[in-house]
């Protein structure tokens, strides 16, 4: 996949037109989410295929607005990985318990995530992971 391509289904992504989103994903598409931002030991947290994604984005769309911006962009020669460095904001849309804590409406929260794609031949995600970064100041946001 290619920086363009990947911005394309970023473009999705930051506009929630799930119906294309879930183009990108095998049917059996797994994505692993970095567990909240405390040091006490936790479950991964998993959503599992297409479905999963979409009611997991669904639900916190309705209270939060995600943006995305995509920073590095390294591929494997065979084609088979991506790892990216995402930019994210999250502006809470209503008073709302997030994965960082609680937000009050028109709290904002960004931060900076690795995200490690596994795609199969026909270039589909098969397995996600979320890597947390680092916190961003949110006074500096932009999206």
């Amino acid at each position: 996949m290619t920086r363009e391509e990947f911005l394309v289904y970023m473009d999705h992504f930051n506009n929630k037109r799930f119906d294309e989103i879930v183009k990108y994903f095998s049917p059996n598409a797994r994505f692993q989410y970095h567990t909240n931002f405390t040091n006490a030991p936790q479950e991964v947290r998993v959503r599992y295929g297409p479905d999963g994604f979409v009611k997991h984005y669904k639900e916190l769309s309705a209270r939060i607005r995600e943006q995305l911006e995509l920073g590095l962009l390294l591929s494997s020669d065979d084609g088979k990985n991506l790892f990216v460095e995402i930019y994210t904001e999250f502006h809470a849309l209503e008073d709302t318990v997030f994965t960082a804590g609680p937000m009050k409406k028109g709290d904002v929260f960004c931060c900076t995530n690795f995200i490690l794609y596994d795609l199969d031949e026909d270039g589909k995600f098969t397995e996600v992971r979320i890597a947390h970064w680092r916190v961003e100041d949110p006074a500096k946001a932009r999206l």
